[in-house]
């Protein structure tokens, strides 16, 4: 029987208590593994994640959802039958205030503004809240239960019922004021975000998920990093986290490690510490983050990549092979947010289905151990949304499913809003993402990867190109090259929202399995390439 050092140095930090012993013929000592705590964790932080489905918690004031049937037939119950494995069930509403019963922190049971039909109050009073009855549901139908603690969430810059004493009682604990900031049309707006330097926030942070991990049955904690992703003022101003600062998060992680895995001493069971991240070590030191250094001190046991922002093009290999030589899983993320039709292509109507599996399938290709889903919700609405979460959750977790599934590839689109939005932009790297200008009577070239191999694909699978423009003139003929495909000028088109759409059917054979070139040229002048799609029906 083997353990490894891992296994060894954690059955040390533990006190030796997750440790047996065992007398040999050579009288000899051995572990067993098979019921180490430091071996279960492994075991719990590795097991099957085909989704993870990130709930927001705003399902506490859905209308009507004042009951626990009620309450999870809005969110919960459309999963039973899904390929999700995990919820991850968000309290934050804003730093220090929660709706979750809560000693430590603030309970937001405000009925006020936006929140009339905030159910909290109720529930607690039958001594259930929203985290309990999912932590409750995820176990019931074997699902891992994970509570979701947004680390600067800032939803209270703009929605007063939100905002907590914490903040008020000491201004100095925030960035600025809504008085300061109201002509800024960037991240400091987001003036109510908690500067991490202040040293009340350690021991609060600290004391908040101590108290949690002891109160509900949950399988662990994750950290998202992502909500919003400023700590520091300098950031706040636009600047890179210094040495300094990013020695501030790494202590408070490795505080918040030890109150894990100490709890998960006291239990016997395996808590997790899991973390949500941008997607390169580069855009992680940024904000602050030093993936490397946590990942050397086993600090983390799993991590959740990107905000979503980044659809077709998020570039997860060198986080994902950093991670996976420390044994930790990793799990894209893709969000609604990210796979909207905004301006000029929409007016953030939903992309279908298969746009989900088309980014699914690029994440799974790239190392990915499962899809983290954000802002991708049954409910509260109507059965078309219900029908339409329900199709992507029965889907993308698979990666075999979606090489059988009509998908949808593309090169990310961010819009018009996207690089400008007040914290993806900071977390996020767009430089590959359209819209890309375009110079007049010159090709220009970009990419788009399509990760599966269609030359053994059969007659009845079809392939079509739908590639977006704005500044054309109406009976313009742009020239439209894909992979070794060359369409020759393009004439007619047609209108779709704010654009002009070219569709090309592309040989098969044309196709590689990798990135595929994307050339294009148009005779006017302040023209750009806004979308390109590769729709594969099958």
């Amino acid at each position: 029987m083997t353990f490894s050092r891992r296994d060894f140095l954690t059955g040390i930090i533990m006190g030796g208590s997750v440790w047996r012993t065992s007398s040999l013929g050579n009288g000899g000592l051995i572990a067993d593994e098979a019921t180490s705590l430091s071996a279960r964790r492994r075991a719990a932080a590795h097991r099957s994640r085909r989704i993870i489905f990130n709930n927001d918690g705003d399902d506490i004031w859905a209308a009507g959802a004042d009951t626990t049937e009620r309450f999870l037939a809005t969110r919960h119950s459309p999963l039973v039958g899904t390929q999700v494995d995990s919820i991850h069930y968000c309290t934050t509403q804003s730093f220090n205030y929660f709706t979750h019963q809560t000693n430590v922190a603030e309970v937001f049971t405000s009925k006020g503004g936006q929140f009339a039909n905030n159910n909290l109050a109720k529930f607690l009073e039958q001594n259930t809240d929203g985290l309990r009855m999912s932590s409750q549901f995820a176990h019931k139908h074997g699902m891992e239960s994970i509570w979701t603690l947004r680390m600067n969430d800032i939803h209270d810059a703009w929605t007063p019922e939100l905002r907590p004493r914490w903040k008020q009682d000491d201004p100095t604990r925030i960035m600025s004021t809504i008085e300061a900031t109201k002509d800024f049309e960037d991240r400091r707006r987001l003036w109510s975000l908690v500067d991490f330097e202040h040293p009340d926030v350690e021991p609060r942070l600290c004391a908040i998920i101590e108290e949690v991990l002891v109160n509900y049955e949950i399988d662990g904690v994750e950290l998202d990093f992502l909500r919003a992703p400023f700590y520091f003022r300098s950031t706040y101003e636009g600047h890179p986290a210094t040495d300094r600062q990013i020695s501030v998060l790494t202590k408070l992680v490795r505080a918040i490690r030890k109150i894990v895995l100490r709890e998960s001493d006291r239990q016997n069971r395996p808590l997790l510490l899991k973390v949500r991240i941008p997607s390169t070590p580069q855009l992680c030191r940024k904000i602050g983050i030093d993936i490397a250094a946590w990942l050397q001190e086993q600090l983390v046991d799993a991590i959740a990549l990107g905000g979503g922002y980044v659809t077709f093009d998020l570039p997860i290999k060198q986080l994902a092979d950093l991670a996976h030589n420390h044994d930790v899983p990793v799990y894209p993320c893709l969000s609604q947010s990210g796979l909207l039709y905004r301006p000029p292509r929409g007016t953030s109507n939903m992309q279908p289905p298969e746009a989900w599996f088309g980014a699914a399938s690029q994440l799974w290709s790239g190392g990915a151990e499962g899809i983290y889903t954000f802002n991708l919700f049954p409910g509260p609405g109507s059965e078309a949304d219900r029908d339409y979460a329900r199709s992507v959750l029965n889907v993308i977790g698979s990666s075999e499913r979606l090489t059988e599934a009509p998908i949808m590839y593309a090169i990310s689109d961010a819009g018009t809003w996207m690089p400008t939005h007040y914290w993806a932009k900071d977390a996020a790297d767009f430089a590959k993402a359209l819209p890309l200008p375009l110079t007049a009577h010159e090709y220009v070239q970009t990419s788009m990867l399509v990760p599966e191999d269609l030359r053994g694909a059969g007659f009845d699978v079809t392939a079509e190109l739908r590639v977006d423009f704005t500044g054309l003139a109406a009976e313009s003929t742009p020239e439209i090259l894909f992979g070794s495909a060359n369409f020759g000028p393009t004439a007619g088109g047609e209108r779709f929202a704010d654009v002009h759409r070219y569709v090309c059917a592309v040989p098969l054979q044309s196709i590689s399995q990798g990135p595929n070139r994307v050339m294009v040229k148009v005779k006017e002048s302040g023209a750009a390439l806004v979308g390109a799609e590769l729709w594969i029906q099958r």
